[in-house]
């Protein structure tokens, strides 16, 4: 039997609500961003797929394009949020020549870890194929934050995935699955060993991905900040460039407010 005390510390060091200044005032001011946003610039509705969950909302810079396009999965640990959470983002995307795409998906428990992932994948390669339809101009970023980088990054190791991908831009992300094993925070995923191994991404090959952009904040919770290093690491090992870049006095939610001034992304119309 899991002893009760690693797991409670286990728990503690995964909880990124613990280690934030306000949690919920920061997500409430983000949902109202992107409220006003919606409001005053309205996103496309696409589906990629039949089921409710299969939407995502597509935000087109002004003028006649086409644009590069930033694909955005949020976070919420799996369980939790949906795509309108990050839809504030699109603003400072816009404002700098990037259509920006907000990818839902399903959530746990009603559906498994994998089922989120292949969904993901699936969103991700629908806005690979419908470039041309919707006047993007092939340049594509995929990001994400917390569980929505893990799913990021599983996704861009699925097939075909990673040949389309400029980089991949995962802000505070989760990217060994293991620890989580007994805690709350795993048990809507019903994960065993097995599984958390299989689907940790810094258990799998990473050869073959896009460089990795990893931002942090400050006050993350010191696990994420070693879990991002540990990923770097492998990824260069595994010849895939990748940085790390720590935002001072930022934590795992104010954070997505300002991680896009960690890159450099020149010029929309750069290849």
């Amino acid at each position: 039997m899991p002893d009760r005390h690693s797991i409670e510390a286990r728990e503690h060091a995964h909880s990124p609500r613990r280690w934030a200044r306000d949690a919920e005032s920061t997500l409430a001011h983000q949902a109202e961003l992107g409220r006003r946003l919606r409001e005053s610039r309205p996103p496309q509705r696409l589906a990629y797929g039949d089921a409710e969950y299969a939407w995502l909302h597509l935000h087109l810079p002004e003028g006649d394009g086409p644009w590069p396009l930033m694909i955005f999965l949020h976070g919420g640990y799996w369980k939790a949020l949906d795509a309108t959470a990050t839809d504030f983002m699109a603003a400072d995307w816009l404002a700098r020549g990037w259509a920006f795409a907000s990818l839902n998906y399903p959530l746990a428990p009603s559906a498994t870890l994998e089922t989120l992932i292949e969904e993901s994948t699936r969103g991700v390669r629908y806005l690979l194929a419908q470039q041309e339809a919707l006047n993007l101009s092939g340049r594509v970023r995929l990001g994400g934050h917390s569980a929505g980088a893990h799913l990021a990054l599983m996704s861009c190791l699925a097939a075909e995935c990673p040949k389309a991908i400029e980089a991949l831009w995962l802000i505070s992300g989760v990217h060994d699955l293991r620890p989580l094993l007994g805690t709350s925070i795993a048990e809507p995923l019903d994960l065993d060993e097995a599984r958390a191994e299989r689907l940790s991404p810094l258990c799998l090959p990473l050869t073959g991905l896009p460089p990795l952009d990893l931002v942090h904040g400050e006050q993350d919770p010191p696990v994420f900040h070693h879990q991002g290093e540990a990923l770097a690491a492998r990824a260069e090992r595994d010849g895939v460039p990748a940085t790390v870049t720590l935002m001072p006095g930022l934590d795992h939610f104010d954070i997505l407010e300002y991680a896009d001034k960690a890159l450099d992304l020149g010029p929309p119309d750069a290849h």
